[in-house]
């Protein structure tokens, strides 16, 4: 018998799998406010009280370390990371044309050096990527503006990983006041290292910023500017209903629906087989004698040592016969062929293989659905991944094309999310108002031509 984290193999005479299921159901459970964390601050002798992600505040580490147990959930999420992201950020010119649509015209460096100095200097398309697979594996990101002395300009663009970010307790205004940092939220020492920070409004990041700024009037109806904060933290994430604190991603749905565990054990089950399924399934007959020429030729003349010669030959064997790593090598063994004229065939060893209820296929059906479930909840076509295992499973080019181009539709609302930090900087630092930023989508055209195929592969016109 064999026990693993989530299921167990029986290895008696009726070989069984068994699989624990729900052992990850209930993981995306929202903490209780009465279990909040109280930390104290770095450099200060201040606590403060966090909200917990997650029931033991230790979520994004299970999250983290689940999407990796498992090959299909790995790479959806680097997937949609990646057509997320899509193409770079790039700063344009909203305008109106002629037939009344707006347009985006693409500027230059030489138009607004200002602009593109911000967007080199903040290494922007290394935050579009970071918080692309934050967005897409937490569904939370963070970002932290860091301003200039006279705070009348944002000098800086930070990314602030998520699976170190808690938000602090509701006020009794029902405000979320404060992002905390700290890379020991799940250890059982005091925190001390926390590193509290103003956050933004999440639903009205822009106007609370100014509000801060002293640009705009607050809540009160008063202009007020505050001259003790010089960093500020803005929260993104995609809308869940109901959530107050962490947004919650609908693709977590593969824990609660036992789907994961599911497609986890089955190649676990099958490498065990691999490993494991000797009975039944060869039969090895030895020549006569064979073992007294061996000790004959190795000089074996003790009882005991010839023994123990005898059971490293048969480990051998079985090594041989049942490590995975062995499969497609090939066996090579001595053969006499008898006095002249005759057909007998004298083997050294031959090994016969016996038919068994193993074929080498099991569960192929069942890892397929599998893989699909978790694709449809993941948002990904199989055809786009490969997921769906099988014959007759492959789609042709336009196809593709059309799912790919699907796919970037829609992304629209991420994408918006990963430049809401750029239009809060325009708004705070003066930039011109027809400026906008937009992430481009990759084209994948094919224009046949008398020739042949001609491919393009680049950003649409705007």
């Amino acid at each position: 018998m064999k026990i693993f984290e989530n299921y167990a193999i029986l290895e008696g005479e009726a070989p069984a799998l068994v699989i624990e299921l729900g052992s990850n159901v209930g993981i995306t459970t929202d903490a209780n406010a009465d279990n909040s964390i109280e930390v104290n601050l770095k450099g200060s002798k201040k606590t403060m009280e966090f909200y917990p992600w997650g029931e033991q505040n230790d979520f994004p580490d299970k999250i983290l370390k689940l999407s990796y147990k498992n090959n299909v959930v790995a790479s959806n999420l680097d997937f949609n990371a990646r057509i997320g992201y899509g193409d770079v950020v790039m700063p344009v010119r909203k305008v109106v044309g002629e037939d009344g649509q707006i347009k985006h015209i693409p500027v230059t460096a030489v138009e607004y050096p200002e602009i593109f100095s911000f967007l080199e200097d903040n290494n922007y398309s290394l935050i579009q990527q970071e918080l692309a697979h934050d967005l897409t594996v937490l569904h939370n990101g963070f970002v932290e503006f860091i301003f200039n002395k006279p705070k009348t300009r944002i000098l800086q663009i930070r990314f602030k990983e998520a699976a170190f970010s808690r938000l602090s307790v509701m006020n009794d205004d029902g405000q979320i006041e404060f992002h905390g940092y700290s890379a020991k939220w799940t250890e059982d020492t005091d925190r001390d290292d926390v590193v509290a920070t103003p956050l933004l409004d999440y639903d009205n990041p822009l106007y609370d910023l100014k509000a801060r700024l002293g640009q705009v009037p607050g809540p009160d109806g008063k202009k007020k500017k505050d001259n003790n904060n010089s960093r500020y933290v803005l929260h993104i994430g995609q809308p869940s209903p109901g959530k107050f604190y962490y947004q919650k991603a609908y693709w977590w749905s593969i824990f609660e629906s036992h789907w994961f565990d599911f497609a986890c054990a089955v190649p676990e089950f099958k490498m065990n087989l691999m490993k494991n399924q000797m009975v039944l399934k060869y039969h090895v007959e030895i020549r006569k004698n064979y073992f007294s020429d061996l000790f004959k030729s190795e000089g074996i003349t003790n009882p005991e040592k010839q023994a123990a010669r005898k059971k490293e030959f048969y480990q051998d064997l079985e090594d041989f016969l049942s490590g995975k790593e062995n499969a497609g090598k090939n066996f090579v063994s001595e053969v006499d062929y008898g006095s002249a004229g005759k057909a007998t065939e004298n083997h050294d060893f031959k090994i016969i293989p016996i038919e068994s209820f193993i074929k080498g296929g099991e569960y192929i059906e069942d890892s397929e659905e599998a893989s699909n479930a978790i694709c449809y909840a993941m948002g990904v076509h199989p055809s786009l991944q490969g997921a769906s295992p099988g014959k007759n499973k492959t789609i042709n080019g336009t196809e593709a094309r059309e799912l790919f181009t699907i796919k970037q539709s829609l992304m629209k609302p991420v994408r918006d999310l990963l430049v809401q930090p750029l239009r809060i900087v325009k708004a705070i630092n003066k930039w011109p108002v027809d400026i906008d930023f937009v992430i481009p989508n990759i084209l994948l055209t094919t224009l046949d031509k008398n020739t042949g195929a001609e491919k393009q592969i680049g950003s649409p016109k705007f």
